[in-house]
């Protein structure tokens, strides 16, 4: 069961975006949204996603935009390294967050990492030196208005050939779950900030359409998991 197709999408600041990377109740809740990434098998949707995506050619150059502290690419890392061999990969964050440990995890897995902490809009207006083979976002998109999400994805577009992200669904079940965090032991930021991701959160071919050029892509959106939305954008001259 779906929310009714007149619902709106509300997207309203959520607590974690506004707090100090320092502040302890940040602190915690990045480690609650490690079990909401576990809770919305967001690691398994976005493997499946990118073998199908990279099957033609395994990337060399990845970027994850919203990146937090890592922790997710470097799960990503462990299953893919004997399969993608050298990866660069670049980690893309407001804040700062990624640190020396989990830089070496990366190298130890023959991956080299780096942290860019930068705000996703300065990144668009960063010239480019050489595009990546692949972008990817998780639960990071939601975040964003139509009109930034249209603009965002323009640049994202123009900076890639394969696109992957899993954000909420704004559905029913989502919406219930997200007020049962605390059965995760989250703490009071992570619960005001799950439902409102949810709100924020996107259902059909939302993300398709505000997609630029699409003739000239493989686009698929979709329901992944009991919680999840997914999208994922392939150039025509990159697919197999």
């Amino acid at each position: 069961m779906t929310f009714a197709s007149g619902l709106p999408r509300q997207v309203e600041p959520e607590l974690l975006d506004d707090l100090p990377a320092d502040d302890p109740r940040a602190q915690r809740s990045r480690l609650d949204l490690r079990r909401i990434h576990r809770a919305m098998s967001t690691l398994s949707i976005l493997q499946r996603a990118l073998d199908v995506a990279t099957v033609a050619s395994p990337p060399r150059r990845m970027l994850e935009l919203g990146a937090g502290d890592g922790s997710l690419m470097l799960r990503l890392a462990t299953l893919q390294a004997p399969r993608w061999h050298g990866v660069s990969l670049d980690l893309l964050d407001r804040l700062d967050l990624v640190d020396e440990a989990t830089l070496a995890s990366f190298r130890q897995l023959g991956w080299s990492a780096r942290a860019l902490p930068m705000d996703v809009f300065a990144w668009l207006q960063a010239p480019v030196a050489q595009p990546w083979d692949v972008i990817c976002a998780n639960l990071f998109l939601h975040h964003f208005r139509s009109d930034e999400l249209r603009l965002l994805l323009a640049g994202i577009a123009s900076r890639t050939g394969v696109f992957v992200c899993c954000e909420p669904r704004r559905e029913t079940l989502p919406l219930a779950a997200s007020h049962l965090v605390a059965l995760l032991g989250a703490n009071a930021v992570t619960r005001q900030d799950a439902v409102l991701s949810v709100h924020a959160g996107f259902r059909a071919q939302e993300l398709s359409a505000l997609w630029p050029d699409p003739a000239n892509w493989h686009l698929r959106e979709y329901r992944a998991g009991l919680f999840g939305h997914a999208f994922v954008a392939v150039r025509r001259s990159a697919s197999a």
